[in-house]
């Protein structure tokens, strides 16, 4: 199961590295879009690129670890807990979203437009789900067990 879980984290980080590669090398091949009044300033939108790609390589790397740390000592076999699934799923979700805000932010303050504060809501969520992911998951247990009497 810390194979399956392993595989996962690094299909994330693969989507997340060549999502943005797709967002961002379509900017760069429009002619004059890094001269003239309304360009983006040249580091904003470095950083608002790296962040994410940076981010998925360090998930693609560290996917052994985390694929360990996720899985308890005290789950033997293949079985992993509902809580887990639901913990890990929400973590992810909320580092999807967290580094998606994070680099369209830098990219906003770097150029002529105005900021979208939407995206300022969404990083404060996306630092939500993922600090209350087991939070999350106990409401999730509860939800779902409280149409049986058992």
């Amino acid at each position: 199961m810390r194979e399956l879980i392993e595989i996962v984290i690094k299909v994330f980080a693969a989507y997340l590295v060549f999502s943005t590669l797709g967002n961002y090398i379509p900017l760069a091949l429009v002619p004059d879009a890094f001269s003239g009044q309304h360009s983006p300033h040249i580091w904003f939108l470095a950083a608002g690129l790296s962040v994410p790609i940076v981010i998925g390589m360090v998930l693609w790397l560290r996917a052994p670890k985390i694929s360990k740390a996720a899985l308890s000592a005290e789950a033997s076999g293949p079985v992993i807990p509902e809580s887990g699934v639901v913990s890990a799923g929400v973590f992810l979700i909320g580092v999807y979203w967290f580094v998606r805000s994070v680099s369209v932010l830098l990219t906003q303050v770097g150029s002529q437009v105005s900021i979208n504060y939407g995206w300022c809501v969404v990083l404060v969520l996306s630092v939500g789900l993922i600090l209350g992911n087991s939070f999350i998951a106990k409401i999730f247990r509860k939800i779902r067990a409280a149409g049986n009497n058992a």
